[in-house]
């Protein structure tokens, strides 16, 4: 990604100002995007962006709206049609977003500073963020129904344990603390994709069915094609 604009698409500067701030959010963290220096970025006087960003804050927001945005979709990409059970269904959700931070840490890394976007009084950011809560509720609560994860556990507990793994192997993927944990360098894929199989396995088994076959995310059942 280039890390210098002279010029942007006339009409365009929100979008140009979004996309130099994740630049430099790329380059130096989220602590690092200024409004200043994102109009410096894409050629324009330090007052032009102040009519779509009153303070640096709301930048940071937008960015973090239009990065859950790509969040939804990657996930949602990472189903495939063989994933025709809720179970395998939650365990390719899971890998996508993996996948996402991978690919697009500076994403990753402003939609966790909290501290410095605005959430509650962003519409679009909020309705992003609850529903991908919401897929992955309805996910789960399939799953239940489907009789492959215990109904008698809370379906937003289960819903909360599946993405605090994903999220925090992934944190911890990009904050280097995997080698700490026996991961070895260029491992860091299979291990923490291993070990969201390994939470998904764990949900399959049924304590009130202690009979009932697990079900690994990185291996099908045979009576489900």
């Amino acid at each position: 990604m280039g890390m210098e604009r002279t010029t942007y698409h006339h009409g365009n500067l929100r979008q140009a100002l979004i996309e130099a701030a994740l630049e430099l959010a790329l380059a130096r963290g989220p602590e690092g995007v200024s409004v200043r220096e994102a109009a410096r970025r894409v050629g324009v006087s330090p007052g032009a962006p102040f009519r779509h960003f009153p303070d640096r804050r709301a930048l940071m927001t937008a960015v973090a709206q239009e990065a859950t945005e790509r969040l939804r979709i990657e996930v949602r990409h990472a189903v495939r049609p063989a994933d025709r059970s809720a179970l395998r269904r939650l365990a390719a959700l899971g890998r996508g977003y993996l996948r996402w931070a991978e690919r697009h840490p500076a994403h990753f890394r402003i939609v966790s500073a909290r501290d410095q976007i605005d959430v509650e009084t962003s519409p679009g950011l909020l309705r992003g963020m609850l529903a991908g809560r919401r897929e992955t509720e309805d996910t789960v609560r399939a799953a239940q129904a489907e009789g492959d994860i215990d109904p008698a556990h809370d379906t937003q507990q289960l819903a909360l344990l599946a993405r605090a793994c994903v999220y925090g192997l992934a944190r911890m993927r990009l904050d280097g603390h995997l080698p700490q944990w026996g991961v070895a360098p260029g491992d860091e894929t299979r291990a923490t994709e291993a070990a969201l199989a390994l939470l998904i396995d764990l949900m399959a088994r049924a304590p009130n069915a202690p009979g009932q076959a697990s079900v690994s995310a990185s291996r099908p059942r045979a009576t489900r094609a």
